[in-house]
C-alpha cells in the first residue's frame, strides 16, 4: 500500500509544472550532505565573529516562524516581520527552515530584500530546511545567509546572557560534527541565563505526512542523544518546524515546541512569540 502511495505521489509531483518542485532532489539531494555542509558553515564562522546583541532589556520577545515556502508572494512573511518590528519588546525574529518552495534564487533574494528594507528595524536569523536543499537551493541559502550552524548571544542591561543556537537538520540529521560542536558549546551552559536551540526538523513522529517523508525524522540513536543533551544541560527551549502544525512536548524538563507553517496557502497560519525574562515562556499568534 505504501509503495502504491509513493508511486502515486511521484507521478503527481512529476506532472506539477514549472520550477516549484525538483522531484529527483526530494530523494537525492543535489547539495552537499550534512557533514560536508556543516564543515562549510563552521569554516565561515571561523572567519566571521558570532553575533552579540548588547543592551537588550531584561525581558524581551523573539518572533519565530518556519516553513514559509516562498514562491512569489511575500505577504505573510512581511506581516510576520512587521509584527515583530511593531513590538516595543521585540528583539529579533527567526525563520526556522524551508524558506523555498521552488528552485532558483528568488525565495532567498526575496527574504534578503525584506530584511534590508528601511522598515527592517531588527535582525532576522534563519536555519536551512529540507526544501532549501532538495530543490537545488543550498547554494542560494549559502549565498544570502552564509551559515546554518551558529550562535547568537544576547546581553541584557542587567548583565544576564542568553544563548541562541541554530542548527542544520536539512537532511534529517545533525551529523556527528555538528553534534560534537553542540556538546562543546553546552559545556559553557553555566555562563547563560537561558539557552534556546532552534532546528528545522521535528524530533517527534506524531503524525504521518507524505510531503515530509524524505526528511521526516532524525535517526533514533541521534534522537535519544539530543534529548539527553538538552536535558543534561537544562536547555530552556527547543524550537522546531517541518510538520506544518503546532505541537508542544516537555521531556526531561525541556519544552519542545513546533511552529506552524507560515506559507500563503495555509488557511489560518500562526507564528510563535517567545518571551525571555527570568523564565522563558511562549504563545502562538495567528495572522
Amino acid at each position: 500500500m505504501k509503495t502504491k502511495h509513493l508511486i502515486l505521489l511521484t507521478a503527481t509531483l512529476a506532472i506539477t509544472s514549472c520550477n516549484r518542485l525538483d522531484v529527483t532532489g526530494m530523494f537525492f539531494s543535489s547539495g552537499t550532505h550534512t557533514e560536508d555542509r556543516v564543515a562549510q558553515w563552521l569554516e565561515w564562522n571561523d572567519q566571521h565573529p558570532a553575533t552579540v546583541i548588547n543592551g537588550a532589556p531584561d525581558q524581551y520577545n523573539i518572533y519565530v516562524c518556519s516553513d514559509i515556502h516562498l514562491e512569489g508572494n511575500t505577504d505573510r512573511i512581511s506581516q510576520f516581520l512587521q509584527h515583530e518590528y511593531a513590538d516595543p519588546s521585540g528583539l529579533f525574529s527567526i525563520v526556522n527552515g524551508d524558506l523555498a518552495n521552488e528552485s532558483g534564487p528568488r525565495p532567498f533574494r526575496q527574504l534578503d530584500s525584506l530584511l534590508r528594507l528601511p522598515s527592517a528595524t531588527d535582525t532576522c536569523f534563519v536555519t536551512i530546511g529540507n526544501h532549501d536543499i532538495y530543490f537545488d537551493c543550498q547554494q542560494y541559502f549559502q549565498q544570502y545567509f552564509h551559515t546554518s550552524t551558529y550562535t547568537v548571544t544576547v546581553q541584557t542591561v542587567s548583565g544576564a546572557k542568553d544563548l541562541f543556537v541554530f542548527l542544520d537538520s536539512g537532511n534529517a540529521t545533525h551529523g556527528q560534527r555538528q553534534l560534537q560542536w553542540l556538546r562543546q558549546l553546552l559545556q559553557q551552559r553555566d555562563q547563560y541565563r537561558h539557552v534556546v536551540v532552534s532546528t528545522h526538523t521535528c524530533l517527534f513522529r506524531t503524525s504521518y505526512n507524505y510531503s515530509t517523508t524524505p526528511a521526516a525524522n532524525l535517526p533514533e540513536e541521534e534522537y535519544y542523544q539530543l534529548l539527553d543533551l538538552m536535558s543534561d544541560h537544562n536547555v530552556s527551549l527547543f524550537l522546531m518546524g517541518h510538520f506544518h502544525h503546532k505541537e508542544e512536548h516537555t521531556l526531561g524538563g525541556v519544552p519542545y515546541v513546533m511552529t506552524d507553517n507560515l506559507n500563503e496557502q495555509k488557511d489560518q497560519p500562526s507564528y510563535l512569540v517567545v518571551t525571555c525574562a527570568n523564565k522563558v515562556s511562549y504563545h502562538y499568534e495567528e495572522i
